[in-house]
């Protein structure tokens, strides 16, 4: 790849950055990020077992600390409700409250529906080729050495 392709892809992704400082503003305390956490414990319950914080972690590609933490903030938020296992003291459980609910209907169901009519001017394949390139290159960042000799 050239250079001027990768400079004009890199332009993109600071535009990327900007695009999730677009959203809505969200609730006193709340990160972007405890949103996408609510999102995949609401994905995570409709398997119809027990959601546990390292699923969450397995599940975004972040440590267990990270996720505890981000988990945490949604207890004292009321989004989250968090139990610990009986059977094994470290393992510990999540689960939407009502509150969490409202949230991803709200900051999730709503606006994703709402960005879904925004988009339909963008074929479906180009949204898909679009996130798979930028899920891929985050991969690659993530994984190696990008510090400049």
């Amino acid at each position: 790849m050239n250079t001027e392709t990768t400079s004009d892809f890199l332009g993109a992704c600071h535009e990327a950055r900007k695009i999730v400082e677009l959203m809505p503003k969200l609730p006193k305390g709340m990160k972007p990020g405890h949103i996408h956490v609510i999102d995949i414990i609401y994905r995570l319950q409709q398997g119809d077992q027990a959601v546990r914080v390292s699923d969450i972690g397995a599940a975004l590609h972040v440590t267990n600390p990270g996720i505890t933490r981000l988990v945490n903030e949604l207890v004292e938020l009321k989004a989250v409700q968090k139990e610990q296992s009986e059977t094994d003291r470290r393992v510990f459980t999540v689960s939407l409250t009502a509150t969490g609910m409202k949230y991803y209907r709200k900051y999730l169901e709503e606006y994703h529906r709402t960005m879904a009519q925004k988009f339909s001017g963008i074929s479906e394949k180009d949204m898909e080729t679009a996130a798979r390139v930028m899920h891929e290159v985050y991969r690659i960042m993530s994984n190696g050495n990008m510090e400049l000799d």
